[in-house]
């Protein structure tokens, strides 16, 4: 019994050793030593050991010492399971609040530095960090949704959509729920074209959310891009009886006549009637909100689209056809005079979109403005550059 006693006694004396180590900035010794005490039977269930273990490695992170660098290539990881471990071994939670607050420090650092990436535009090192920072809090058994929010968020504009996924599932999981987060899973898969689950994550925003429109325009989305134009038509008429005021509901509606408006399968008398229910759509919506760039470069595309289509009628006729030759082109300068305006107010709300300045370019070519042709080109020479 005395030489266990002593023994015993012994290691929790070398993990003295390597808390001493620790405070005097020793890490290389103090990793040693800390180590020797999670191999041995005595001391390897404490939670102390694996406390002191775990801010050994939180120490590796902020050295800038290669090393110390050189000791572990992921500190970081080591240090979560270190405390992981002393969670387990600590059921009376005696130093519960001293773990926590080491791990709040790390959530805090790497919450930082996620936020630094992204300022950077470095979405996918801004995912990896707020990732981190939701796992590094959840050792201790407490959901961080902001952290998993913002990392599918940042997974999203950096195309990791199965990370997106992910962190989304694991929000709900947390029991965390949100129009947004409901929406924005339902769009990923929409994208991906999985229809089953795309409509299954509308359908339980719906549950929570029945009014929103961000729920309806999201169900919209999927009917739009699985060709159920029946459907989305249905669903807008529907939603504008409730909100007239919604300028995003006209504009999904123009889409729908928009993409009417150029379906070979129509009828000439369909397609013309789909042309003009877009243009008053895509109108209703500007009048709603005046700066809304999308429908001001929709209505100016709707026009150079219908100008190609009565070019190509043109270009097909036989040669003795010149009356009518000379008045389908009439027709076609006619829509793209009419769509010079709105695209060139939707350049001056996003001056440097290259596909309205493309487009404004083909008008310009046509219809002989040289002088706004020059200016056009300076601008799209200076960003293709």
């Amino acid at each position: 019994m005395i030489l266990v006693f002593s023994f015993a006694f012994g290691q929790k004396n070398v993990r003295q050793t390597a808390s001493n180590y620790l405070k005097s900035g020793k890490l290389d010794k103090a990793l040693e030593a800390i180590n020797q005490c999670i191999k041995d039977p005595t001391t390897a269930e404490d939670a102390r050991t694996w406390f002191i273990r775990g801010n050994i490695y939180l120490e590796l992170i902020n050295s800038s010492d290669p090393v110390y660098l050189a000791l572990d290539p992921d500190p970081g990881t080591a240090a979560l399971e270190s405390y992981k471990k002393a969670i387990e071994y600590d059921p009376k939670k005696e130093l519960y609040e001293d773990i926590f607050a080491k791990l709040s420090w790390q959530r805090n650092n790497l919450y930082n530095r996620a936020v630094d990436a992204y300022n950077k535009q470095d979405f996918s090192g801004a995912m990896k960090g707020f990732a981190g920072a939701a796992a590094a809090i959840a050792v201790a058994n407490v959901a961080d949704s902001v952290s998993l929010l913002n990392a599918a968020y940042c997974a999203t504009l950096s195309k990791d959509f199965t990370s997106a996924k992910k962190f989304y599932i694991d929000l709900l999981n947390n029991k965390y729920k949100s129009v947004g987060l409901f929406v924005s899973l339902s769009d990923i898969y929409r994208m991906e074209k999985d229809y089953d689950n795309a409509i299954k994550y509308i359908e339980l925003a719906k549950q929570d959310y029945p009014s929103d429109p961000k729920v309806f325009l999201g169900e919209t989305s999927i009917y739009l891009t699985f060709n159920m134009t029946d459907k989305a038509l249905k669903k807008l008429k529907e939603y504008i009886t409730q909100d007239t005021l919604n300028y995003s509901v006209y504009f999904a509606l123009g889409t729908i006549f928009d993409r009417m408006a150029n379906d070979s399968a129509l009828s000439e008398e369909n397609k013309t009637r789909a042309f003009n229910d877009a243009m008053n759509a895509y109108k209703r919506s500007i009048a709603l909100n005046p700066e809304y760039f999308d429908a001001y470069y929709n209505i100016g595309a709707l026009c150079v689209n219908k100008a190609a289509t009565l070019d190509l009628e043109a270009n097909k006729l036989p040669l003795e056809e010149k009356e009518l030759f000379d008045k389908l082109k009439g027709e076609a300068n006619e829509y793209l005079n009419f769509a010079a305006p709105y695209l060139e107010k939707a350049c001056s709300m996003q001056p440097n979109d290259l596909n309205t300045l493309q487009t404004l370019r083909q008008i310009y070519v046509r219809t002989k403005q040289t002088d706004k042709l020059k200016l056009i080109n300076e601008k799209i020479n200076s960003l293709t550059q």
